[in-house]
C-alpha cells in the first residue's frame, strides 16, 4: 500500500523488492497530472530522495529528468562534478573529448533514452575509422563517469555504458632510439635551450612536463628534485576570441613522482652551459623578460627566450627537425625518456632503482615496459639450466 511522505508524494514497495517514490511536477495542456518517480533499495533511501526533489520543486530548481539530453547532462557533470576537482590537464582532455567526440555522436539523445546499442554503435564507428583501442577508452571516460553519476542522482535507473564490447587492447612496442641513432641525434641537436632540454631528457629520463617545470632552486649540487610539472593546456575560463592556452603548474601526481635524481658530469656541464645562455637571453629580452634572476631561484632552468617555461610543442618541433637532419626515424619527445630507461637496462641497472629514478609507482610496470627477453637471453638461460645436474 502507498504511504504518504510528509503528506507530499507517495512511497511504495515494488514487486521486485525495490522502493518507488512518486510525485507530481505539474499538469499537461489537457489538464492531466504529470507524475515522476525516484527509486531506491530501501524506504529510507527513497524518502530522502523524494524530500530533496520536493525541495527542488518548491525552490523552482527542479529539472525534469525526462527532458534532460546527453548534452545537457555532460555539461552539468563536467562543471559541477568534474572540473572543480581535476587538474587543468585532465579538465582540458575531458573537455576536448566531450566537445569533439561525445556531443556530436551521442549528445542528441535524451539521457533517459540513451541505450547500450547507441554507445556500442559509437565504439564500432571509432574502430572502423582506425582509432586506437586506448584512444576509444579515453574518449569514453567522461561519458561513463557522467552516467554513473546520473544513476546516483536518480536521473536514470540503469547505466547504459555497462557491459559494452570494447576493442581489445594491443601491447605497443615502446619507441626508443638505438645507441647509433642516439649518437646521430645528439650531433644534430642545436646548441639552444630546446636542444639542451632534449639532451637533458636523454640523460635523466624526465617526463617533458617535469623538465618544463624544473627550476634552478630544484637543483642541489650534483642532484635535483622533481617538485612540480608545467605544461600549456586549454584555458577553460570564460573568454571570447577563440581557444586560448595557459601555463598549468602542479605537483607530481604520485609520491613516486616526487623524487631526487643524481646528476652526472655531462649533465652538470650541460646545466652550466644553459645557465650561461640564460643570462644572455635575459640581456636580449630586456624589459620583456618574464622570469626572475637567470640561473637562480624560481626561474625555469629551460625557460624560453622571455623567461617563461618552455613549451613542449617547441621541443617536439626541434626534435623532429633534428631527427630529419640526422636521418633517424621520427619519434616523440617521450621516446627519449624510454631511450634513457632502455639504456639503464642495457647497462645492468636493477629494475627497482630504475623505477625510482623515472618515477614509476610500481616496479612491475617498469618491468613490463622495459625488460624484454630475446633469443640470445633465452639461449643463455637454457645453457645454464643444461649445465645443472639432476636431469
Amino acid at each position: 500500500m502507498a504511504k504518504r511522505a510528509n503528506n507530499e508524494g507517495t512511497i511504495r514497495q515494488r514487486p521486485d523488492g525495490t522502493w518507488e517514490g512518486r510525485f507530481s511536477v505539474g499538469y499537461t495542456a489537457q489538464g492531466k497530472r504529470v507524475r515522476r518517480s525516484v527509486y531506491g533499495g530501501s524506504q529510507e533511501e527513497v524518502t530522502r530522495k523524494l524530500r530533496e526533489v520536493l525541495r527542488q520543486l518548491d525552490r523552482g530548481e527542479y529539472a525534469d529528468p525526462s527532458e534532460i539530453t546527453v548534452v545537457n547532462w555532460l555539461d552539468t557533470w563536467f562543471n559541477v562534478y568534474g572540473k572543480p576537482r581535476w587538474r587543468d590537464s585532465t579538465a582540458a582532455e575531458h573537455y576536448r573529448n566531450i566537445k569533439n567526440n561525445l556531443k556530436p555522436s551521442l549528445g542528441r539523445y535524451k539521457l533517459q533514452k540513451l541505450r547500450p546499442d547507441h554507445i556500442q554503435a559509437y565504439i564500432n564507428h571509432q574502430v572502423e575509422i582506425g582509432r586506437a583501442p586506448a584512444s576509444i577508452r579515453k574518449q569514453l571516460e567522461p561519458l561513463k563517469a557522467s552516467l554513473k553519476q546520473a544513476v546516483i542522482n536518480n536521473l536514470i535507473i540503469k547505466d547504459p555504458s555497462l557491459h559494452l564490447s570494447m576493442p581489445a587492447m594491443s601491447t605497443r612496442e615502446i619507441e626508443h632510439l638505438t645507441i647509433e641513432e642516439q649518437q646521430k641525434l645528439v650531433e644534430a641537436l642545436p646548441q639552444t635551450t630546446a636542444g639542451r632540454a632534449l639532451r637533458f631528457i636523454l640523460g635523466t629520463g624526465l617526463r617533458a612536463s617535469e623538465l618544463c617545470g624544473l627550476r634552478w632552486q630544484d637543483i642541489n649540487g650534483d642532484s635535483f628534485t622533481i617538485r612540480q610539472a608545467a605544461q600549456r593546456v586549454l584555458d577553460l575560463s570564460d573568454h571570447s576570441g577563440g581557444p586560448k592556452y595557459k601555463l598549468s603548474v602542479s605537483p607530481p601526481k604520485t609520491k613516486a613522482g616526487r623524487r631526487t635524481v643524481p646528476l652526472m658530469e655531462r649533465m652538470l656541464t650541460l646545466l652550466a652551459e644553459q645557465k650561461e645562455e640564460q643570462m644572455k637571453q635575459r640581456l636580449r629580452a630586456g624589459s620583456a623578460w618574464a622570469g626572475r634572476i637567470p640561473g637562480h631561484g624560481e626561474t625555469y632552468v629551460f625557460a624560453n627566450e622571455l623567461g617563461s617555461a618552455i613549451d613542449r610543442c617547441n621541443l617536439g618541433r626541434v626534435l623532429r627537425i633534428s631527427l630529419d637532419t640526422a636521418g633517424v626515424k621520427r619519434v616523440g619527445v617521450h621516446a627519449l625518456r624510454h631511450t634513457f630507461a632502455t639504456n639503464c637496462i642495457r647497462a645492468g641497472v636493477d629494475v627497482r632503482t630504475l623505477s625510482e629514478m623515472i618515477g614509476h609507482t610500481k616496479v612491475a610496470f617498469t618491468l613490463q615496459q622495459y625488460v624484454h627477453t630475446n633469443l640470445t637471453t633465452m639461449r643463455a638461460a637454457m645453457s645454464a639450466v643444461e649445465g645443472m645436474r639432476g636431469f
